[in-house]
């Protein structure tokens, strides 16, 4: 089973917050803004689905994951924490939809096989679970939908009625019928015909059992229609999962977004895109195959050293045929190949609409051939291998959708691991085109919309060849030097274009010519070709070289130059060795489960009770219609549908146990907590057995709340003894156990849009951070101090890649960690003034206070008060 990255832990513990908050709130409006208010420090407003009406209180929200994130896995997590945190159901009826019947297809078959990942995701959190598609759904029989987690795995076009198999889910079946067994009570749910009678069909039973809705790429689902099939089977919950959510028809509630920094700190895609551009179709061609051979050279290099086998391939981007002029065929480009690159038929494939050269080819097995996959757009959908590292397009780019699909096929890293060969880390794109900054706007367009974000496209892509710079220099970052060459000629000024006049000066009296910006391959290029003099030409070339690696040496951060930041941690000698102080330590401090009260408090016990009398309240719409509270009315439904199991109390305590997961806590410690817990409310309480076990989802929720509570406060104890009272002595911060800032990885989850205005972060942006407020501000007054080297925005909920100090409930993330130029460490926590003396505020500064001391001086620590940036000044001065 695949381990989740962190990246996908935040995603979905985002998405449990969310669930939590509507099973408590009992309104996904609210819970929403009050979640994304806890989350991200900003409540959005919740953008209710228009039409069909019905879903309009319905828990609606998106997960955004770019191409490469691992939306099928995130979506395998994602049922258990909706039955748990939401439906409060063991087991639950989930409705798969995929945009195609490729997906459907690649899904079904993933979800089926007890030896992929996603199914053994889905056995793993869910337990027992079935896996079926429409046709097996027609015949589904109850007691499967009793005992087990049910997932059905569709289109939307499945489920139309023009289709034959979408008539078929709205018609009567003999084999469904039985599920209709105490249909008086739950006729008023059900659909009736024309004729005023109700079919025992799937879309009935569908709505019996409101379904959890899990929607792959949801923008390709998003019309109207969509959403009114969606509402015919009431589902419980829409949980979207896409890389590009709309903004449109009706809008995605965005939950929680994934960044490109993240993928690639994780090790998911490859990164940066280098990118060369030429307007020689053969050309181009000749240069991305001599890229792809250098790249196995590196692989097999790779494979010595790690034992991973690694194939590159090279996708090419054909012209589709065209009866009114000559194009650049799939058949033209393998011609290309075998008699002008010599490349072996048998390494070469075609993937088209009617060569289907890919069927049944397992890529990945070391005893395929293939090497070379010509294509015009056949890789859109269901197509995926992690070998592909280079994309050759002579296709017309008239749009990002021309590359938009098979870009995206370059960026998954193999084994989803960084490679030892540094070349194997990145993507190729070899694009016919006239200019440089054409074609990296093309490809920048098209990974926005495989779901990265705006603002930061600019970033990924980067020129193959050394001496053309990036389009992206921060040239506001320093001071750009001149360089004047003189030349035996120089052209005139008339003859240059407006653009490339502002960034060269020609003196034609001196025969000079000054650079005083970075240039172009094709600007370096028209300047020479206005040079007559061959020995002009060249001496100009090699000028344009020095100065673009000159400049491109001189705007680099620090991370870029590989400078070291490393910063002593907060450790505990064990054993006569340095450790860490983390987690661990409070879990290892022990701490006795069963020394707590078990009993439930008189609030707990009237939380246990209470049968929901406000259920079924109604309230009126801004459209002055009646409507039924969603969430309630949805409990109340789901509560009559669930069959009481009939355990004893042994069997109770069971299943509380094996869903009470504490690292730290035996089963056995658990069990005899528990049995105390429900023995009192036996024998005390006068609750009758079947009643608890009616309320076992409800018991679950106070019992896991219960002890975490008791937890916290055990930890509590043991943060206080390990740091502060008995073995406060074993606490040390010393250069020798150091937090290392990686110099390849930053996984910000969103760019500052102020990044150039700072001249000393280590990284060359700056991350999660707004460009204005109170901490911008006091980022910008420590980028100004003269003390400060370079310093780095900390970025939270990142413990791979960011500095934190252990508290006695999680980690704590300082919003700036700073290397001083005398060689000292400033650690700076903002608080705003009403924040400054709270509870929080005060255990974060006595902790940060205990690590500069520990240092012995080689740390500050400072946590300003408010605008009181002087403080920070004064502790640097001072110290």
């Amino acid at each position: 089973m695949f381990e989740l990255k962190t990246y996908q832990e935040s995603v979905l513990e985002s998405l449990s917050t969310y669930l939590k908050a509507c099973h408590t709130l009992q309104d996904a409006s609210f819970a929403y803004y009050k979640v994304t208010e806890q989350l991200w420090e900003q409540g959005l407003s919740y953008r209710a689905i228009k039409d069909p009406s019905e879903l309009a209180d319905i828990p609606y929200v998106c997960l955004r994951v770019p191409t490469g994130g691992g939306k099928t896995l995130l979506a395998c997590h994602a049922v258990a924490i909706a039955n748990k945190e939401y439906l409060n159901l063991e087991y639950s009826l989930v409705l798969w939809l995929v945009p195609s019947n490729a997906i459907r297809v690649q899904t079904l078959l993933a979800l089926q096989n007890r030896n992929h990942p996603y199914r053994q995701a889905l056995e793993n959190t869910l337990g027992r679970v079935s896996v079926m598609d429409v046709g097996e759904a027609l015949y589904i029989n109850k007691s499967i939908l009793d005992s087990e987690t049910v997932i059905i795995v569709a289109t939307l076009q499945a489920f139309r009625v023009e289709e034959k198999e979408g008539r078929k889910v709205y018609e009567s079946a003999g084999a469904l019928h039985h599920h209709f067994s105490e249909i008086e009570k739950v006729k008023d749910i059900l659909y009736t015909d024309e004729n005023g009678v109700i079919p025992f069909s799937l879309e009935n039973v569908m709505r019996l059992r409101r379904p959890l809705v899990i929607v792959d790429e949801a923008h390709n689902a998003r019309t109207e229609l969509s959403f009114g099939t969606l509402a015919r089977f009431r589902p419980s919950a829409i949980i979207e999962f896409t890389a590009t959510p709309d903004n449109t028809n009706n809008p995605s509630n965005v939950l929680h977004s994934v960044s490109a920094a993240e993928l690639k700190a994780e090790d998911m895609i490859k990164l940066p895109i280098r990118l060369e551009t030429k307007t020689d179709w053969q050309a181009i061609l000749s240069d991305a195959i001599a890229q792809r051979a250098e790249l196995e050279k590196h692989a097999e290099i790779e494979q010595r050293t790690t034992g991973d086998y690694i194939r590159p391939i090279m996708l090419i981007q054909a012209q589709p045929h065209r009866q009114d002029k000559q194009t650049l065929t799939v058949e033209v480009l393998e011609k290309s190949l075998v008699d002008d690159h010599h490349i072996p038929a048998e390494q070469i494939v075609r993937a088209t609409g009617d060569d289907r050269g890919l069927d049944g080819v397992d890529l990945k097995d070391p005893q395929c051939p293939i090497r070379f996959v010509i294509t015009v757009q056949a890789l859109r959908e269901g197509w995926d291998c992690p070998f592909a590292y280079v994309l050759c397009s002579v296709a017309e780019q008239r749009s990002s959708g021309a590359v938009e699909q098979i870009l995206g096929r370059v960026l998954r890293m193999p084994y989803s691991k960084s490679r030892s060969e540094k070349e194997l880390n990145q993507a190729y794109t070899f694009v016919t085109s006239p200019n440089f900054f054409i074609a990296a706007k093309m490809l920048e367009d098209a990974l926005v919309d495989s779901g990265f974000q705006k603002q930061e496209v600019k970033d990924l892509i980067k020129p193959i060849d050394a001496t053309q710079p990036a389009f992206i220099f921060g040239y506001t970052k320093a001071a750009l030097p001149k360089k004047t060459i003189t030349l035996p000629t120089t052209p005139s000024t008339g003859q240059l274009a407006p653009e490339l006049g502002k960034k060269i000066e020609i003196d034609e009296a001196a025969n000079t010519i000054t650079i005083k910006e970075p240039l172009h391959e094709d600007e370096k290029a028209a300047v020479a070709e206005l040079l007559a003099a061959p020995e002009a030409e060249a001496a100009w070339v090699q000028a344009v070289n020095e100065y673009n690696q000159e400049v491109a040496e001189l705007v680099k951060t620090p991370s870029e130059k590989k400078i070291s930041f490393k910063v002593p941690a907060l450790c505990i000698k064990r054993s006569g060795q340095l450790e860490l102080f983390e987690e661990d330590h409070l879990l290892d401090y022990g701490w006795n489960l069963n020394a707590y009260d078990p009993k439930l408090t008189n609030a707990e016990f009237t939380r246990l009770t209470d049968e929901g009398g406000a259920i079924g309240v109604v309230d009126v719409s801004a459209e002055g219609k009646i409507k039924t509270q969603f969430i309630p009315e949805l409990y109340r439904q789901l509560q009559a549908m669930v069959s009481v199991t009939n355990w004893n109390d042994a069997q109770l305590i069971h299943w509380l146990d094996y869903y009470l997961r504490f690292q730290e806590l035996t089963s056995e410690e658990k069990s005899v907590f528990l049995t105390a817990m429900v023995g009192d409310l036996l024998d005390n309480r006068g609750m009758p057995l079947s009643q608890i076990n009616r309320k076992k989802f409800n018991l679950l929720e106070i019992a896991q709340q219960k002890i975490i509570a008791y937890r916290k406060d055990a930890r509590k104890q043991a943060y206080e003894q390990l740091l502060f009272k008995d073995h406060a002595a074993e606490v040390a911060v010393t250069p020798e156990k150091c937090f290392s800032f990686d110099p390849e990885n930053y996984p910000r989850r969103k760019k500052c849009s102020a990044s150039d205005m700072f001249t000393k972060h280590f990284y060359p942006d700056v991350g999660d951070l707004e460009d204005k407020g109170e901490e911008f501000m006091c980022a910008q007054f420590i980028d100004s101090m003269d003390e400060v080297d370079f310093w780095v925005r900390n970025l939270d909920r990142q413990p791979q890649f960011s500095f934190w100090l252990q508290t006695s409930t999680d980690k704590f993330y300082p919003d700036f960690i700073c290397k001083l130029k005398n060689g000292k460490f400033l650690v700076v926590e903002y608080k705003g003034a009403d924040r400054w003396s709270n509870d929080d505020s005060k255990e974060k500064r006595r902790l940060g206070d205990l690590w500069a001391m520990k240092s012995g001086g080689s740390c500050l620590f400072v946590m300003p008060k408010g605008h009181d940036l002087g403080a920070i000044k004064q502790a640097v001065l001072v110290n």
